[in-house]
């Protein structure tokens, strides 16, 4: 057995956490089937002289037995600040064999006390983004060298000429008045003997909003109305032993630099004749610079982002086509709706201005459709030195954008002109999907650049208008689908402490978090997501901690909750069943009847949580709240075998306000006849929870499936919280038929729809919207889908109540024209993948089970009667019963259209013949 793929908090040697207590995982990998690791043992030691010897002088657990591979907690001596370990581990397998030690690894705590920062948050009053910098000499090498450094709004560091790190737009965006993150760089090599220089741009981000955007975007920022500032340090260990630090204070100097005005909406202006050549280097005449100021703190604590992901440069696309609709108009079309910025490359006459203005759309006649950017100018301005060819990106701004425009360009530019950097919070890749109906696929890299394009530190609605909130429903909702296809562990940690800050005293939290719009309380769909973030991590990373952590804050919600409620019932209500066809709010689904069953959802997760966590006395009482809201829900809202309540201010919003009450209520009666006021979210919900009395379910399930394909002509009319649940309601009811058909529909409303009027995202609507009002083409929100594809098509599933893929269910659903599937999901166990080809008379399944779990694998029969199966050439099921067993297989079962076996870890590949 090899121990491969340490990590420390998730990270593979993080540099700089704040954790006292960190946790350690590790992957396993064995030749042999069906293992599983038995004991461990982790050492952490000072130094790798030391853990080469074997010795973990600061913990060594000993042989520990125990099955778990993830998330083992520190238990030693007291880490220091700013000190670094390295840890390595071996492990038992199921026969008490002894592997070796892994490789060793590491980590490194950051300053663990307010007391190690030594500098003060600086300034300068200036009238664009301020260039500081620092220059100090050293008359012997140094050994060791990190760089701790936060600068609000946003900051780019360097050292002798060179920018220190990959980030951009750092640090990530929170609430500053409660927490502040700071980055952690190695610096050792950026260091040299004489003169060094250490320099800092600044940009306003979210912290220091510019006074013309402010006022001309009054609900979108929250102003702190300060201005741009850094705290950082620099601690070095010299060569003799001894240690130097250089810190920000008011020994740094400062000066205007050549950004004009740098804003997230706006866009950045950049006038390349203010640069001063040189200013980061060793050598610059800093004489008419002056002192930096010491500003007031932002207030809030500061904490790490050693474990979440920063935001990178991650992929640079080059444009496809060139057009000129109008002189001196030049439009690039990069084929994809992306976040980010594009590279100019340019030479003119100094002073020329070249104009860069973003857009998803254009209109016919080939120029820039701004309509989906609201007030959010997303210009880019680039004014010339005029010294040959220069290159031009902004530092402290971002766009969402298909199409580019330039204007005021000097001559006629190519197709190389510009290129376009994808910019997004680098969290790394986990899943990949592939199947044989080409827009399956297409939706499928349609949700991974709207899910990428809206992770920008916080889980953002939209990256292109006026907004760009972290609204709790959006990610809520796609949480799973964002779990299959990337590790979500450091950025919804980030997340849940940014909810957390924004919780009031009375439980309550905002509909966007960070709460750079106060909008308290959120609607029950959206505030949800203090719950199902927490249970997503702890399902799918057998993250204890994290229920741990946050128990008070769910607890806290659920209270609120419970004082907004009347008795059982919970009728306060915002959004409801979010944006369904035609419409922003549903007409046909009732707003409190999403709010009640949310209600439900939540007591019912937390009495979970509550379980795990072993508060007895909450499970008690959570359970016993959350039967009485059940039968709530069923006595408002069931009838007539579905679910649906009165018609609420959005249905009536459709009757003409002039009318007497007598017309309106004999036109209320007439729509209701029209459209059927038949909701699919109402019953899905119901059977997704199983609500429904159970002598009805079959009724209610047959009419939400009538109301589908007869009255919707096979389409779905569900918002963004019926969208979530009503194809896994198909699948696992018995209709797995028409939830494929509603997936690969190409005709409004349907994902096929946007894909066939060219999105290369998702839109924020069902509709094609190029107009004024809520009309972003690139949303998440429907995105859920994706996990569809994974836990159906693929059949990779977490075997719940055991968490973090300990044990996996693969049930794969051979459907419609598929001819093959194939999906992998890099666990942190290992590889889990599911891959099925089907030919004209056999059916393939090749798995992959990870050392250190279990599988119950379910072979499709494809609807034949009698099969025969074998793995590897060896026959195990024929004639409805198991004839042998193989090494790593265990059971046979008939299952409806399956047979099911259990299997350790290991590679298989099943051949199902028609008998």
């Amino acid at each position: 057995m090899q121990v491969t793929n340490l990590r420390c908090e998730y990270v593979s040697n993080p540099l700089g956490i704040d954790t006292v207590s960190p946790r350690f995982s590790w992957e396993l990998h064995h030749d042999e089937r069906g293992q599983r690791q038995t004991a461990y043992q982790v050492l952490v030691a000072s130094s790798p002289n030391v853990l080469h010897a074997d010795q973990g002088d600061i913990w060594d657990s000993g042989k520990v037995d125990s099955g778990q591979s993830t998330n083992i907690v520190f238990a030693g001596t007291t880490l220091a600040s700013g000190a670094a370990y390295t840890w390595k581990v071996r492990v038992w397998d199921k026969n008490g064999i002894e592997s070796a030690y892994s490789a060793a690894a590491a980590f490194e705590m950051g300053l663990l006390q307010s007391a190690d920062w030594q500098g003060a948050w600086i300034s300068w009053q200036g009238e664009t983004a301020p260039l500081l910098r620092k220059t100090f000499t050293l008359t012997q090498p140094i050994v060791k060298a990190r760089l701790y450094i936060s600068g609000l709004g946003h900051y780019e560091t360097r050292l002798n000429g060179e920018k220190v790190g990959a980030r951009v737009l750092d640090p990530g965006w929170t609430d500053y008045n409660k927490t502040v993150l700071y980055s952690t760089f190695d610096v050792t090599k950026a260091i040299q003997v004489g003169e060094n220089v250490w320099g800092v741009l600044l940009g306003t981000g979210r912290f220091a909003t510019p006074k013309k955007v402010a006022e001309e975007h009054p609900m979108s920022l929250t102003v702190y109305g300060a201005q741009p500032c850094v705290l950082a340090q620099l601690n070095m260990t010299l060569a003799d032993g001894t240690t130097l630090n250089i810190y920000t204070d008011t020994s740094w100097k400062a000066a205007d630099g050549p950004i004009l005005l740098s804003d997230i909406y706006a866009g950045e202006r950049y006038d390349a004749r203010l640069e001063k050549s040189g200013w980061d280097a060793p050598g610059y005449d800093d004489a008419d610079w002056e002192a930096a100021q010491t500003v007031e703190a932002p207030g809030g604590a500061l904490a790490s982002q050693a474990s979440f992901p920063p935001i990178r440069i991650c992929h640079t696309l080059l444009p496809r086509t060139l057009s000129i609709p109008k002189p001196g108009m030049f439009v690039y079309d990069f084929g994809q709706n992306f976040t980010g910025w594009v590279k100019l490359r340019v030479s003119g006459p100094r002073g020329a201005q070249v104009k860069i203005r973003h857009a998803e759309i254009l209109y016919k006649d080939g120029t820039l459709n701004v309509a989906p950017n609201r007030k959010a100018e997303a210009t880019d301005v680039y004014i010339l030195k005029g010294e040959g060819e220069e290159v031009f990106e902004p530092r402290f701004t971002y766009h969402g954008f298909q199409y580019v425009e330039l204007t005021g360009f000097p001559g006629t530019p190519s197709l190389t002109s510009i290129e376009g950097q994808f910019v997004h919070s680098d969290v790394p890749s986990r899943g990949n999907f592939l199947c044989s109906d080409s827009l399956i696929n297409h939706i499928h890299q349609n949700i991974l650049w709207g899910q990428l394009s809206n992770l920008m530190s916080i889980p953002t609605d939209c990256p292109q208008r006026d907004e760009r909130m972290g609204w709790l429903g959006d990610a809520q909702l796609s949480a799973e689908e964002a779990v299959y296809n990337f590790d979500m562990t450091g950025f919804y940690a980030k997340w849940l402490r940014d909810i957390q800050d924004a919780q009031k005293e009375d439980g309550s939290v905002p509909d966007v978090v960070p709460t750079y719009w106060t909008l308290y309380p959120a609607d029950p769909a959206w505030g949800a997501a203090c719950l199902v973030i927490p249970w997503t991590l702890y399902c799918y990373y057998e993250d204890h901690q994290i229920l741990e952590q946050y128990y008070p804050m769910m607890k806290a919600y659920i209270e609120c909750l419970n004082a907004m409620a009347k008795g059982d019932v919970l009728s306060f209500g915002k959004y409801g069943d979010w944006c369904p066809p035609w419409h922003v709010n549903s007409v046909e689904t009732p707003q409190d009847l999403v709010s009640q069953w949310y209600y439900y959802h939540d007591t019912l997760t937390l009495s979970k949580i509550a379980e795990i966590l072993g508060n007895t006395e909450d499970v008690g009482l959570l359970t016993a709240k959350a039967a009485r809201i059940k039968e709530a829900f069923n006595e408002l809202f069931f009838k007539d075998d579905t679910y649906i309540g009165k018609q609420d201010k959005w249905y009536h919003r459709l009757v003409a306000e002039n009318m007497t009450e007598k017309e309106k209520e004999e036109r209320a009666k007439r729509m209701e006849h029209h459209f059927g006021v038949r909701s699919q979210t109402g019953p899905a919900l119901a059977i997704f929870l199983d609500m429904v009395p159970e002598d009805r379910r079959d009724a209610v399930l047959q009419k939400l499936v009538e109301d589908i394909v007869v009255i919707h002509g096979t389409h779905l009319n569900t918002g963004i919280v019926g969208t979530r649940y009503i194809l896994d309601v198909l699948t696992d009811n018995g209709h797995a038929d028409l939830a494929y058909q509603l997936v690969t529909q190409t005709t409004y409303p349907s994902w096929g729809y946007m894909i066939k009027e060219g999105a290369t995202t998702l839109w924020e609507r069902w509709e094609y919207l190029t107009d004024v009002g809520m009309n972003s083409q690139n949303h998440i929100m429907l995105g859920s889908v994706d996990a569809w594809f994974y836990r159906f098509l693929a059949g990779i599933q977490v075997a719940l109540p055991e968490p973090g893929w300990q044990r996996i269910n693969i049930k794969p659903y051979v459907l419609g024209d598929l001819n093959f599937v194939s999906a992998s999901v890099n666990t942190f166990k290992g590889i889990v993948s599911s891959q099925w080809t089907k030919q004209y008379d056999s059916l393939t399944l090749h798995v992959t089970i990870p050392v250190n779990t279990s599988a119950t694998v379910s072979v499709p029969k494809r609807g034949w009667e009698q099969v025969v199966i074998s793995e590897g050439g060896t026959v195990l099921w024929q004639n409805g019963v198991p004839v042998r067993t193989v090494a790593g297989i265990s059971g046979g079962q008939e299952q409806e259209n399956w047979v099911t076996f259990t299997l350790g870890s290991g590679t298989y590949c099943f051949e199902v013949r028609k008998q």
